[in-house]
């Protein structure tokens, strides 16, 4: 009936985070994404804290545009702030985890392997280390 009429492509999507293996409530969740390759580990573009009330937590970040992202995840159980470390290679002490569940045998990961695209809403699922 309108021929060549197409919708208008969207621009934002919905990044659904679920973040599981919850030990206790105490404390929050600190959840960070980022794009920048660079310092993938220190800034972050969106931040949120979140309560804790069981062993999953889900969220949601709105109006991302399309590109690349990493999300990494901490569970501050003093709410400090701060992710606790501990030992003398500082290993965090504190749970923890990345956006495509990386191996971490050999530090933390890079970018590149916890790195996902955004072109569409997504749904993803970290799992606390």
């Amino acid at each position: 009936m309108f021929s060549g009429y197409s919708q208008p492509k969207k621009t934002n999507y919905t990044l659904n985070i679920t973040v599981t293996k919850f030990a206790n409530t105490d404390g929050v969740l600190r959840v960070c994404i980022t794009d920048q390759k660079d310092d993938f580990l220190d800034g972050c573009l969106f931040s949120k804290i979140i309560s804790i009330e069981g062993e999953t937590v889900s969220l949601s970040f709105e109006s991302l545009k399309e590109g690349v992202y990493a999300v990494s995840v901490y569970h501050d159980e003093n709410n400090n702030g701060v992710l606790e470390t501990s030992g003398l290679f500082g290993f965090p002490s504190e749970p923890f985890g990345f956006s495509e569940n990386p191996s971490m045998a050999f530090g933390p990961p890079s970018f590149k392997k916890s790195a996902f695209k955004v072109n569409a809403d997504k749904n993803i699922i970290i799992k606390l280390k």
